[in-house]
């Protein structure tokens, strides 16, 4: 690996880092946010690093039976297990191939793993323009050299949680009545 390659992952690293050694900020008057920049089935998003509780290089993880859509596992982060979903997946762009990033939500006891990640960056507030677009992201950043739609967590976390409680009634009403009479 080259000197600059070195540099390069040392400064991603040292800036994420400082991201959560920050203590969080109100967004009403914030004139700038932070924003991670990743790959999903090769194009450019971002994730509000405010949503996130953090970042690890992916690993196998835990095999669990279950067939909720997505769902690739478990994993541990501070001494919590958490379900692992791929995000490619939970936006409706087909399952991901290879993830090589795992990104846990701060506001849900869940990590979401995504194909890739290009870095981290404090951008104006203004510099968030309104969009629509295909995967449901309301807003979109430009950053790293690209216009990325910037994933609304909430609406991620809302998908999974709403999934697993519809799963939950279809397995409580079979409990209750096994024969279906």
């Amino acid at each position: 690996m080259s000197d600059e390659i070195r540099r390069q992952l040392a400064d991603w690293r040292d800036s994420f880092d400082r991201g959560f050694a920050e203590p969080l900020r109100s967004r009403t008057d914030e004139a700038s946010f932070d924003v991670l920049g990743i790959r999903i089935a090769g194009a450019a998003f971002a994730l509000d690093l405010a949503d996130l509780a953090g970042l690890m290089p992916a690993m196998p993880p835990a095999p669990y039976p279950a067939t909720a859509p997505g769902l690739l596992g478990l994993i541990g982060h501070q001494g919590q297990v958490l379900p692992l979903y791929d995000l490619q997946t939970l936006i409706g762009r087909g399952s991901a191939p290879a993830t090589h990033w795992w990104a846990v939500v701060r506001a849900a006891p869940l990590a979401l793993a995504f194909e890739g990640f290009d870095g981290q960056w404090r951008i104006a507030a203004s510099e968030r323009l309104q969009q629509s677009d295909a995967a449901g992201a309301g807003w979109a950043v430009r950053c790293g050299g690209a216009l990325r739609p910037l994933l609304a967590l909430h609406e991620v976390v809302a998908t999974v949680t709403g999934r697993l409680a519809a799963a939950t009634e279809t397995d409580t009403t079979r409990t209750a009545d096994p024969i279906g009479s």
